[in-house]
């Protein structure tokens, strides 16, 4: 499955959605989408429940603020490929009006060190995405 993750904005005011990122070496980071999380009901218990999905390739469009010595990493969207096993949580999935429902990122960034560091746009940042047919 294929989808286009991107921030959930209603005005053009500047993005907001920026972490801290303890590596240093900006101009040599990679950087992936590795997971993302979203809610699910389950028919079993009658209630939403997170479900996170690991990806398998994606291309991250982002941004790097340098402030004071401090970086900041700012997620503008991301391509993503990513499959889920189960088919009836498939079928939900691809059931969901996705205008109306949020995801959480989350980036792995590797330096040319191959230090790892893993970035989750959790606290109330809105992400959603577009499934690609």
């Amino acid at each position: 499955m294929k989808s286009k993750i991107f921030q959930k904005k209603d005005d053009n005011k500047p993005s907001a959605f920026e972490h801290d990122i303890a590596l240093k070496d900006a101009k040599s980071l990679t950087v992936e989408l590795s997971s993302f999380v979203y809610n699910d009901f389950n028919p079993d218990s009658d209630e939403y429940e997170e479900q996170e999905v690991s990806v398998k390739k994606s291309d991250v469009k982002f941004k790097i603020k340098n402030n004071k010595g401090k970086l900041k990493i700012i997620l503008e969207s991301a391509n993503a490929e990513f499959e889920i096993d189960d088919s009836d949580q498939s079928e939900r999935f691809m059931d969901k009006d996705w205008e109306t429902e949020t995801i959480t990122p989350t980036l792995k960034l590797t330096d040319k060190s191959k230090k790892e560091e893993y970035v989750t746009y959790d606290g109330g940042h809105l992400f959603t995405l577009e499934v690609v047919y």
